[in-house]
């Protein structure tokens, strides 16, 4: 669905996106704030105190009565564009102008990349909750049809958008009905006229000139058309090399995005053939990308195992494969020694993805050993070919006296949601605990039976058990407590028994250092009892009342099994 633009297009896009409507409001807002600076809500936006004025500068109106300034699109999207754009910045509770305002406006190509990223803001900005891609792939689809020849009125578009809709789910391995969904909130809202109010979002961007009745796309618009779909998972090409599909799929760091891109590749091999291939690629790679080829061909299940056998005893990857044919029940238990060269593995992997503070602990949980030094001595002692560089960085890190992740505990109020009287926990935790880890935890605070399925909910992610096959969900393993609480205001949301739908609200309220005398995760504060996870009209029963001692106990026994 890619557009050729021209050099005089591109130029005419340059131009379009600095003339755009909501470019310029952002950049009328960012001098209304200018050099001075104004308090911002836990939402990131301008208090009620300031919208009007917010208002009056770039020319909307500001209703009587208003819940937050989000709920004003003619105002929430260019301030979602100063921000995405560096015009403003959003810091310590306050916005000021941001590093961009005083050389506004750039060149044409610092311009359009500019203007891309803004868009992509608000797409996501306005998407449905789920899933922040959802308005972006619809933007692409009326983009794409508008582009076409014989460009149907606007009564007609819906038929071809939808089309065009559906293919790009399947090709980026996105569920069509969330986009789709969030599809009807774009219909023009006297006319109920389909994708008016999606017409309108990229009119205000300069993509598309809304001539009522014929919508044209613009120059600006085939540019993006060509470019909104960076950073999606798209099919690798089944004729690339093994290298660069293994490579093209570590762009991404989740995995149910590396294996739709490197599917495409995939199955237009034999199973044992694919993964002979792919194997024998990542003997020569680094850490990182090495653990992705692997990820990549465990999906082939027992038709690789093949290829699994030729590799065990080669330097790199037969580690990996001696530890799949392992978990088949097709060879031996793994060494101590595999074991190890695995552990460095991940943490030389994570030392190119995360950096040292992330590779320094894993080295920690999975090295053995009562201090760093010994630690580091079983590093070296792997032979694994990065194992000085591994064991420098860990060192250099440590000594540097910057914060280490592992000397910190989170504390946070998981409160019941909508309870009355209000029921809520504080527990403290390491900051390095998995979203699994914190979904045991709950269930103790809360005396859940645990028997049902539960969910998280960080920004616009979801997470859960793998083994429970949710739709959309990611591992709650592979995700720390310290990297959910960043993704949106310290704040996420977790709910148990998606039939009760038991909603609960976590809210980072303080990091502490950790005190080496104390067992984690333990309660420091409550209020009311336990719920009565199943409750019945008929024959009522009486909340268990909390034991704190009890909890903590249970809690202390968690701890301890995560040892």
């Amino acid at each position: 669905m890619d557009m050729a633009v021209s050099g005089d297009e591109l130029r005419d896009a340059a131009r379009l996106a600095r003339e755009s409507a909501v470019v310029g409001r952002a950049v009328t807002l960012a001098c209304w704030i200018g050099t001075s600076r104004r308090p911002v809500t836990a939402g990131q936006v301008l208090r009620k105190a300031d919208v009007l004025g917010a208002g009056s500068a770039v020319g909307v109106d500001v209703p009587p009565r208003l819940r937050t300034m989000a709920d004003i699109r003619a105002l929430h999207r260019p301030w979602c564009v100063a921000l995405a754009t560096g015009l403003l910045h959003v810091g310590g509770g306050w916005v000021s102008g941001g590093p961009a305002l005083e050389r506004w406006p750039p060149g044409d190509a610092d311009l359009l990349a500019a203007w891309l990223t803004a868009l992509r803001a608000v797409c996501a900005t306005e998407s449905y909750p789920q899933d922040e891609d959802s308005v972006r792939l619809l933007a692409m689809a009326l983009l794409a049809v508008l582009g076409e020849a014989g460009v149907p009125r606007v009564g007609g578009l819906w038929g071809p958008v939808h089309a065009a809709l559906r293919y790009l789910c399947d090709r980026y391995d996105k569920s069509f009905w969330e986009p789709l969904h969030a599809a009807y909130r774009y219909d023009g809202p006297e006319t109920r006229t389909p994708l008016a109010g999606l017409m309108a979002l990229l009119a205000e961007f300069g993509a598309v000139a809304d001539d009522p009745g014929k919508p044209l796309i613009t120059p600006l618009g085939r540019w993006a058309a060509g470019h909104l779909a960076a950073g999606l998972p798209g099919l690798a090409d089944p004729s690339l090399p093994a290298s660069e599909m293994i490579a093209e799929a570590a762009r991404f760091s989740d995995e149910e995005q590396q294996d739709h891109v490197a599917w495409g590749w995939l199955a237009e091999r034999q199973p044992a053939e694919a993964a002979r291939e792919v194997l024998t690629a990542a003997e020569g790679m680094p850490p990182l990308l090495r653990g992705v080829a692997v990820g990549v061909v465990q999906p082939l299940g027992e038709e690789a195992l093949p290829a699994w056998r030729e590799l065990m005893t080669a330097p790199r990857v037969g580690p990996h494969a001696r530890a799949v044919l392992a978990a088949w029940g097709q060879g031996p238990e793994l060494s101590d020694a595999d074991w190890d060269w695995l552990a460095v593995d991940a943490a030389a992997a994570a030392l190119q993805d995360k950096g040292p503070d992330e590779a320094f602990t894993r080295v920690w949980e999975n090295m053995p050993g009562p201090d760093l030094d010994t630690c580091l001595v079983k590093v070296r002692a792997t032979s694994h070919p990065d194992a000085t560089e591994l064991s420098q960085a860990v060192a250099e890190f440590a000594a540097s006296g910057a914060p280490r992740s592992i000397d910190q505990v989170a504390e946070l109020k998981v409160s019941l949601a909508s309870s009355r009287p209000p029921i809520w926990r504080r527990v403290r935790l390491p900051v390095m605990a998995t979203l699994g880890d914190l979904h045991d935890v709950i269930q103790v605070l809360f005396g859940w039976d645990g028997d049902h399925l539960h969910v998280f909910r960080a920004g616009k992610k979801q997470y859960s058990d793998p083994l429970m096959d949710l739709d959309n969900a990611r591992d709650e393993e592979a995700i720390r407590l310290r990297d959910a609480m960043a993704c949106k205001a310290d704040k996420i949301s977790y709910t148990y028994d998606l039939g009760a739908c038991w909603e609960h609200e976590v809210t980072l309220e303080q990091t502490l250092a950790r005190d080496r005398g104390q067992d984690y995760p333990f309660c420091v504060a409550y209020k009311g009892d336990s719920a009565v996870e199943y409750w019945c009209e008929d024959d009522r029963e009486e909340p268990e009342p909390f034991d704190l001692a009890e909890v903590n106990r249970k809690l202390a026994a968690l701890g301890q099994a995560e040892k």
